[in-house]
Formats: structure tokens, sequence, C-alpha cells
């Protein structure tokens, strides 16, 4: 989990996209085929980069079962290319929205997993 709004960036870089499409599913979409938790280069402007730590830390072999990507865009839960993405949302001095996670037993964790997002 990052403090750093990579949907909020992506969504600021995307140049084209097909009509109608899902646009929160389709921008972590970008995270999850290129296996890196924030692949925008170069990167936003207000984003100081580590790039040893970067290269260290920002990507990923296997896919993820879960996926936080906590933003200031609408808050959601979506299942994306068989990985359970949330945006929680923005939680400050008592307002904003929150998330609960539960996971069951099962193998196929979008099938499992419920979350509910609370709004204060």
């Amino acid at each position: 989990m990052t403090s750093t709004d990579v949907l909020f960036h992506l969504s600021s870089e995307e140049i084209s996209h097909p009509p109608g499409s899902d646009r929160m599913g389709r921008l972590a979409g970008h995270l999850l085929n290129q296996h890196n938790f924030y692949p925008l280069h170069p990167p936003s402007e207000d984003v100081n980069i580590d790039y040893p730590y970067l290269i260290k830390h920002a990507f990923f072999e296997s896919k993820p079962d879960i996926l936080l990507l906590p933003s200031d865009l609408r808050y959601f839960v979506k299942n994306v290319q068989d990985t359970v993405v949330v945006n929680p949302g923005k939680l400050a001095k008592g307002s904003g929205t929150y998330f609960k996670l539960s996971v069951q037993g099962s193998p196929q964790i979008t099938d499992s997993t419920f979350v509910n997002i609370v709004k204060i």
C-alpha cells in the first residue's frame, strides 16, 4: 500500500481509451499488465522517485490476489483480471471513507472476498 495516488496520476496521463469502457478497472489493469505498482515513466512532477528502491520494490512477479490503491478518485471495489482491486478513498479528520475486508477460505479469491466501503 502506498500514499502515492497512482490511479489519479494514470488517469491524468491516459490519452486514449475505448468509449464506454470501465475507467477504474482499466486504470487498475495498467498496473497488473505492467507488473508495476507505479507504471509511469517519467513520473508525475509531484512524485519523488528513489530509483534504486523503485527497481527493488515496485515490480511484482506474480499477480496479487488483493490490490489496495487509495486514491482521491471515487472509491470502488472491482474484480480486475481475477484480482480484487480496492480504492477505499480517503479518510481524514473524521470524514471520508474506509473499508472492511473479509476473506473466506477458498481457492478463488475473487469469490471469497467481501469488501464493505463505509462512508463517514
